[in-house]
């Protein structure tokens, strides 16, 4: 993914403050407040978050984070995995799904959020429902009872994130929409919420493509 400089620059100046928030704090009482896995038993300090089903860990007293292997994280990710263990209070689920318009200060980025993420996902599915349900499927989703078509994704152990397909048929064209349990702004940013579903999108539209 290319970055634009200034976004980056961005990105760099909020891993920078968030990990020298997060050193002050104990990696136990984070870990269970975002439900990620800690070993005290570890001679090394760290913990283990899932981020769109993928592992990584984070080190303390560093809070530095890579993937299982030791790679490096790419810089969004880093960003993401910083401000979710930051902000992680561990809030429970409220079992309602809302647009980004219902989170704190998500109606500001309502309009283009969905010009980025469910306009061209219905775009790219037009027409082809099972398609997306495919895609869907093998990208991990879990099927819920919404639109047409809508499944449950898990960006983080406790950030679910759903992506609801309307098929318009032959008169109306499709649409779709990503929703977000109305819990998930004790646990990211608004910003990061859109970047998130814009992610999610991205990744349905690869789906098909390598099919």
């Amino acid at each position: 993914m290319k970055i634009n400089p200034t976004w980056a620059a961005s990105l760099e100046k909020q891993v920078r403050e968030t990990r020298a928030a997060l050193q002050g704090q104990d990696p136990a009482r984070v870990a269970a407040r975002a439900g990620a896995a800690f070993d005290a038993a570890e001679a090394a300090k760290r913990l283990e978050v899932s981020f769109w089903g993928r592992p990584y860990r984070i080190t303390w007293p560093e809070v530095t984070a890579s993937g299982m292997a030791g790679e490096p994280c790419p810089l969004p990710v880093e960003t993401a995995l910083m401000q979710y263990l930051f902000l992680a209070d561990g809030a429970p689920l409220e079992d309602a799904w809302v647009s980004l318009r219902n989170l704190p200060h998500g109606a500001f980025y309502e309009q283009a959020f969905q010009g980025y993420s469910g306009k061209p996902l219905a775009k790219s599915f037009h027409g082809d429902l099972e398609g997306f349900r495919a895609a869907a499927r093998r990208s991990g989703g879990e099927p819920l009872d919404m639109g047409n078509a809508a499944y449950r994704f898990w960006a983080f152990p406790r950030v679910p994130v759903a992506v609801v397909f309307w098929s318009g048929g032959e008169e109306f064209p499709d649409d779709a929409q990503v929703l977000f349990d109305k819990s998930a702004g004790h646990y990211q940013p608004v910003e990061m919420l859109a970047h998130l579903g814009s992610m999610l999108c991205e990744r349905l539209i690869q789906a098909r493509e390598n099919s």
